[in-house]
């Protein structure tokens, strides 16, 4: 049951802060009933000490532990399911569809990691032993500290409080402060309570995870700001991302911030291609208005050259006419859909709009002479939209790559032979991304070891981790090296026997071997 309090050290807080704060229905956008407590500086403060109080004995948990608390987490939600997708729905108007593939993901998500753990070679473990006149070198990973993780707007589940950001800093031995989103503030409280019930059945230390309820973006700053956090996992606006991750450098110990911060992810269609493939306008059309383009991979830039551009703009431009209007998840990013389309629209961008209704898929068109004079058009819409550039020849094409800020994604369509006649345009487009397609549509970010959810800046703050995946969990390590140690010293991922018969590097080699 929702009683709208932060929880700390397994316990409600009753807060002394009297301003609060409500959800919202998103279809009707009603008020909802239940009353949510800001969290006060006290919560705050108290949340990030219980963390870091009991971090030391949660860092020295086993991996099967944490696993065994992951697949603990996975069960309690799987058992309040329906009362949390009923929130879910009421807090974000996605549909039943869209509700069941994002609770499907996100318990993916978790028994992936839960997985990482009982294999155990996460840590990598490095040794150079045994060479003569060099001393006992052997090193590891070992999870940094308290985090501090925001829930995001556009994913209740997938990149909120159970989210890859919380499970992969679980996962790694960090104790998690998860800031809810006021949007979803429901769905989060939930989630959390799921979470809390799991580590009190583990019989771990209730302060490894705390909730904190706040509309202010107060709560959020004091968090980054205290001296107990070391890391941070952000999703969301390069506003809000940016502003987050300066107060972390600003401190006395600057800190990591892990921020994801939205993308354009355009698509370069070559010439060739785009005459060739007929199925380009319905499949980007389709790509451009899921989830009411409310996905960081949305593919909000379309990039073309050659003589069927007009007739390729005609077809998609007639595919996102049809496309009804759907509902957001909250009407302030409704609102902020439909001032950005205004203002691209002053600024020279033919916009193609079915109606006035909010909320309805649009397709923009400039030439990329104008974008060349204008690089601010190419900030992210986020919403149902697409801006298409055209291009008058190929060579242009490759200019609009090279202004391009960092991105999430790019895609490059061509025939095998074109692809080969412009290895520039894939040098320069790799430069600027953290995945690259050749084919498809940048939307949907499968769950995989290999895969890469980040970019250069301002994509995210730093280009070499990604927020997907179970290399996400390298974000919330850091390696210590144990030089001449003594044997019962050591960690037992770096002892001679390898009792945990994970693999190593020893001596160069990848191996299970015992020293």
């Amino acid at each position: 049951m929702i009683q709208g309090k932060s929880v700390i050290n397994g316990k409600e807080v009753q807060s002394k802060n009297k301003a609060s704060f409500f959800t919202y229905n998103a279809q009707t956008s009603k008020q909802l009933p239940q009353q949510y407590d800001n969290a006060t500086l006290e919560d705050i403060d108290y949340s990030c000490e219980v963390a870091a109080q009991v971090f030391a004995d949660y860092a020295a948990t086993s991996s099967a532990t944490r696993a065994a608390l992951l697949i603990q987490i996975k069960k309690e939600l799987e058992q309040n399911k329906v009362a949390i997708l009923e929130q879910y729905q009421l807090e974000s108007g996605y549909p039943d569809g869209r509700a069941q593939g994002e609770f499907t993901r996100t318990l993916g998500q978790i028994q992936s990691f839960a997985d990482l753990l009982n294999e155990g070679s996460y840590v990598k473990a490095i040794l150079d032993v045994g060479i003569e006149g060099a001393p006992d070198l052997r090193k590891m990973h070992f999870p940094i500290g308290p985090v501090v993780v925001f829930g995001a707007s556009n994913f209740p589940l997938a990149f909120s409080t159970a989210g890859g950001d919380t499970i992969s800093a679980l996962a790694a031995g960090c104790p998690v402060i998860l800031k809810g989103h006021p949007y979803h503030a429901g769905t989060s409280e939930l989630v959390a309570h799921a979470i809390q019930i799991a580590i009190q059945k583990s019989d771990l230390p209730a302060g490894i995870f705390a909730h904190l309820h706040g509309e202010s973006i107060g709560v959020g700053q004091r968090l980054v700001e205290h001296s107990k956090v070391k890391g941070v996992g952000f999703t969301g606006s390069y506003k809000a991302g940016k502003a987050l991750y300066d107060i972390a450098q600003k401190r006395k110990e600057p800190i990591p911030v892990f921020a994801e911060m939205g993308s354009v992810n355009p698509i370069f269609i070559l010439p060739n291609r785009l005459a060739s493939d007929e199925s380009l306008p319905v499949d980007l059309a389709n790509s451009i208005q899921m989830g009411t383009g409310q996905f960081c991979t949305n593919p909000g830039l379309i990039v073309v050259s050659g003589q069927a551009t007009s007739s390729f703009i005609d077809q998609l431009a007639s595919e996102i006419l049809k496309g009804e209007p759907a509902t957001m998840v909250h009407s302030n990013i409704s609102r902020n859909y439909e001032n950005q389309l205004q203002n691209i629209k002053n600024q020279g961008v033919t916009i193609h709009k079915g109606s006035l209704d909010a909320n309805c898929p649009a397709l923009g068109v400039i030439s990329a002479e104008e974008v060349l004079k204008n690089p601010n058009i190419l900030e992210e819409v986020f919403g149902p939209f697409s801006l298409v550039i055209q291009c008058a020849t190929t060579e242009e094409l490759n200019t609009i790559a090279e202004v391009l800020p960092g991105q999430l994604t790019a895609t490059i369509l061509g025939e095998p032979n074109e692809l080969k006649e412009n290895k520039q345009l894939l040098a320069t487009v790799q430069q600027k991304v953290g995945r690259l397609l050749f084919k498809g549509v940048p939307t949907g970010v499968a769950v995989s070891p290999s895969m890469n959810h980040g970019g250069p800046f301002p994509a995210s703050t730093d280009s070499r981790f990604t927020s997907v995946g179970t290399s996400s969990i390298e974000r919330w390590l850091r390696p210590v090296c144990f030089q001449d140690c003594p044997q019962d010293l050591l960690p037992e991922a770096l002892k001679d026997e390898n009792s945990l018969q994970i693999f190593r590097t020893l001596n160069k080699q990848l191996t299970k071997s015992i020293v």
